[in-house]
């Protein structure tokens, strides 16, 4: 006979456990699906909070037709956008730069220019407006032609005739003892000694020349140039007639005649009230310490100095007609509707005036 084999405590203690795990597995399974049916339930009756109604804010239900406004572009900006502008600028005559899809000097300069020919706030920055007349049939092609009109009186903007063409300042042309230009800032004081030094404590100039001046070299800055001084503005006619005296004695020590010494000084120092300094619209811009002539600052101002307004007043090519020899550091602000057009068709400012500005 067999002898039965006796079970041992201990596997009667973990058949036990394992069935009271099992019983209170399936007593919390069932506890956690009445849980979570009764907080679905609970949030079946609780509505969704509305915001309150504001008596003083628009409702405004938005249309789905409405179309997505046009970006903004300005300077900085590039890509595809920029590509189209600069191409339907150029296709208008307003851009005469490479069309690279970069918002660069020159793109902003032609922006502004199209402005001022529509009506648009000129500030250069491509917005709703002025892409909405861009791209429309009212969009016309530039005129670099000014419409003739009576001869001019003086300014009623810095440096402009009442026709709103720059006012011409030259031995021909003397500036009348009773002009005052409009609003001379120090620019010690105004500009930024990061941007330009400015040699001396007194040097002033027109706002509106010194602003577009502060851009310029701005841009300059952004392409590593960065060595920048001004070391003329505005002069008074009394200041004026000092250099001229000052120039006529030192030829007088070497020499020369009276009139040996007037004549000689004229080919380089204006006669007083024959200045362009007097506007405050003109500076010399030097860097300290070299000759202006031939430095990388001269190069780029002679070619970039038209997209922010300024031009380059006494060249070689026109000495002639000028009366002056060329002076690369002199520049004189006319704004960028006379630059790019003198630029364009290599006129000095006699010979813009002479065209299109009936001085006569």
């Amino acid at each position: 006979m067999q002898e039965r084999k006796r079970v041992s405590p201990w596997m009667i203690i973990a058949i036990a456990a394992l069935i009271a795990l099992l019983v209170a597995a399936v007593f919390v399974g069932r506890n956690v699906r009445t849980l979570n049916a009764e907080v679905q339930w609970a949030k079946s009756l609780t509505p969704t909070p509305i915001p309150a109604y504001d008596a003083n804010v628009m409702q405004v239900t938005p249309d789905p037709n409405a179309p997505t406004p046009a970006p903004v572009i300005r300077t900085g900006s590039q890509g595809e956008s920029v590509w189209a502008l600069q191409e339907r600028l150029q296709a208008l005559g307003y851009y005469t730069g490479t069309v690279d899809g970069q918002f660069g000097p020159a793109t902003q300069a032609a922006v502004i220019l199209f402005q001022q020919q529509h009506d648009l706030d000129a500030d250069g920055i491509v917005g709703t407006a002025t892409s909405e007349m861009l791209y429309s049939d009212q969009a016309h092609m530039v005129i670099v032609t000014p419409s003739p009109t009576p001869a001019p009186t003086l300014a009623r903007e810095a440096g402009k005739y009442a026709n709103g063409m720059p006012m011409l300042v030259n031995r021909e042309n003397l500036l009348p003892d009773s002009y005052e230009p409009v609003d001379l800032v120090n620019m010690s004081d105004y500009c930024d000694d990061a941007i330009v030094t400015i040699k001396g404590s007194e040097i002033l100039g027109e706002r509106v020349a010194v602003d577009a001046l502060m851009t310029m070299l701005q841009a300059a800055h952004q392409q590593d140039i960065t060595v920048w001084q001004v070391s003329a503005g505005y002069r008074t006619i009394e200041y004026q007639q000092k250099l001229f005296d000052e120039q006529v004695y030192a030829y007088r020590q070497q020499g020369f005649s009276g009139s040996q010494a007037r004549s000689a000084t004229r080919k380089t120092v204006a006669d007083p009230g024959a200045s362009e300094h007097h506007l405050g619209l003109a500076f010399d811009i030097t860097v300290p310490g070299v000759s202006f002539k031939f430095t990388e600052q001269a190069q780029w101002l002679a070619e970039h100095c038209w997209e922010y307004g300024f031009i380059l007043r006494y060249t070689e090519e026109k000495e002639a007609v000028t009366g002056y020899v060329a002076e690369p550091w002199h520049f004189r602000y006319v704004g960028v509707e006379h630059s790019i057009p003198m630029r364009d068709q290599g006129l000095c400012l006699e010979e813009y005036l002479e065209q299109y500005g009936n001085l006569t």
